[in-house]
């Protein structure tokens, strides 16, 4: 039988690659950068209990590219004003917003089968939960 640890543990591996699966999905994400980068979910750790979850993130860009920012904010912002917006959405935005969080902690309770909603925060420079309410 498995101990206390040994399946938090278990289940923390398991809320990590759910997570990485999830920031680097296109049809979950609102970002519009997403398909330009490679989502890694660096840290997972729980508060009290499992439902609690901070975790750090950091987004590397696709390809080799010399100036990947410029180039991608160009394609973005063009791609905003196409749709009549004046801005866009990228990975930083979904991570400092409560709201945006909401949707990946509501996919990862679907995916991983849970019976509750994790409460999901940014953990980043011991900022965890500076969350906009946007």
């Amino acid at each position: 039988m498995l101990s206390n640890e040994a399946k938090r543990a278990a289940h923390q591996r398991r809320v990590q690659a759910a997570l990485t699966d999830i920031f680097n999905d296109p049809t979950v994400m609102p970002n519009a950068d997403c398909e330009d980068l490679v989502v890694s979910v660096r840290r997972v750790e729980f508060g009290k209990t499992v439902r609690d979850i901070s975790i750090d993130v950091s987004g590397d860009w696709r390809g080799a590219v010399e100036d990947p920012f410029a180039s991608y904010h160009e394609k973005y912002m063009r791609a905003a004003r196409d749709r009549g917006e004046e801005t866009y959405v990228d990975l930083t935005d979904v991570t400092r917003s409560a709201r945006l969080m909401e949707v990946v902690a509501r996919e990862l309770s679907r995916r991983l089968g849970l019976r509750y909603v994790p409460d999901l925060r940014l953990s980043a420079d011991g900022r965890e939960g500076d969350l906009d309410s946007t």
